[in-house]
């Protein structure tokens, strides 16, 4: 099975992102793994990628609760640069708020919206599902 090329976490919880490191380390399906502390952190990195022609990851996923962007912020900035829409994104958040799933759905988002703490088996899952439909396409 092919791995992903990058799969990125952006999320200001230091624990929360240790585990997922860790936890993406021990699927061995990722090339690469970046993490950022802050939406706007993240989409100056994109931008500049998209700027240089390098590439974006295959996934990322996003806490909704961080200083300076928050993951609204940084998704819908986001999605307004080209081949974005190529990039799945999960919402991984501890937030419980109606309005955040409602976000969340407005945005197509809701069959991509996850609880913390995210256990690795979850995480193992997804990630083969996501494989199956990039080899399926």
């Amino acid at each position: 099975m092919k791995k992903f090329n990058e799969i990125t976490i952006i999320d200001d919880d230091k624990i929360q992102v240790f585990l997922f490191l860790k936890f993406i380390e021990k699927t061995d399906m990722a090339e690469n793994v970046s993490s950022f502390v802050n939406g706007k952190d993240a989409f100056d990195e994109m931008k500049k990628r998209f700027e240089t022609n390098s590439t974006y990851p295959d996934i990322v996923f996003l806490n909704l609760n961080m200083p300076v962007w928050d993951g609204w912020l940084f998704y819908d900035e986001f999605k307004k640069l080209p081949n974005s829409d190529k990039i799945t994104v999960y919402i991984l958040t501890s937030s419980l708020s109606s309005a955040d799933h409602e976000k969340a759905s407005i945005r197509g988002l809701s069959g991509r919206y996850l609880n913390k703490p995210l256990k690795f088996e979850q995480l193992r899952e997804l990630l083969l599902k996501e494989q199956e439909k990039i080899e399926d396409s």
